[in-house]
C-alpha cells in the first residue's frame, strides 16, 4: 500500500511549505515594522527558534534544505551576470571594496578570537 506521508515527493513538499511559511511570516513581520529591515533574515531567525526550540522537527525541512543547498550556486549565476552591465562602476571602486573586505575579515577575526579566549579562561 502507497503511504503518501513517507513519500519523498511529500517530504520534500512539506519542506518547501515550512520555508516559505518561515519566510512569509518574517516578510509579514518586516512590513509591520518603522525601518526598513529584510523579511527574509527574519524569516530565517523565526526558522532558528522554531528549530532550536524543537517545536518544528528538523527532520521536516532538511532534505529540502539539502535540495536548495545542492543547487544553490546556480541561483548566484543571475547576480553575476546582471553584475557584468556594472563593470565600469566596480572597477573605479575596486580598491574600496577590497580594502572594507579585508578590514571586515580582520576585525571578525580579531572579535571571535578574542571571544574565544575569553569563553576558554
Amino acid at each position: 500500500m502507497f503511504n503518501l506521508y513517507k513519500s519523498s515527493a511529500f517530504i520534500l513538499l512539506r519542506g518547501f511549505m515550512v520555508l516559505l511559511a518561515c519566510l512569509q511570516a518574517g516578510n509579514g513581520m518586516a512590513s509591520l515594522l518603522p525601518f526598513d529591515f529584510p523579511g527574509s533574515i527574519l524569516g530565517l531567525f523565526i526558522l532558528f527558534i522554531l528549530l532550536s526550540t524543537q517545536l518544528l522537527p528538523l527532520n521536516w525541512v532538511y532534505n529540502s534544505g539539502q535540495l536548495i543547498l545542492r543547487h544553490m550556486a546556480i541561483l548566484f549565476i543571475p547576480v553575476a551576470a546582471g553584475l557584468l552591465g556594472y563593470v565600469d562602476v566596480l572597477s573605479e571602486g575596486i580598491g574600496l571594496i577590497l580594502s572594507a573586505a579585508f578590514i571586515g575579515l580582520v576585525l571578525i577575526l580579531l572579535v571571535v578570537g578574542r571571544l574565544y579566549q575569553r569563553m576558554q579562561a
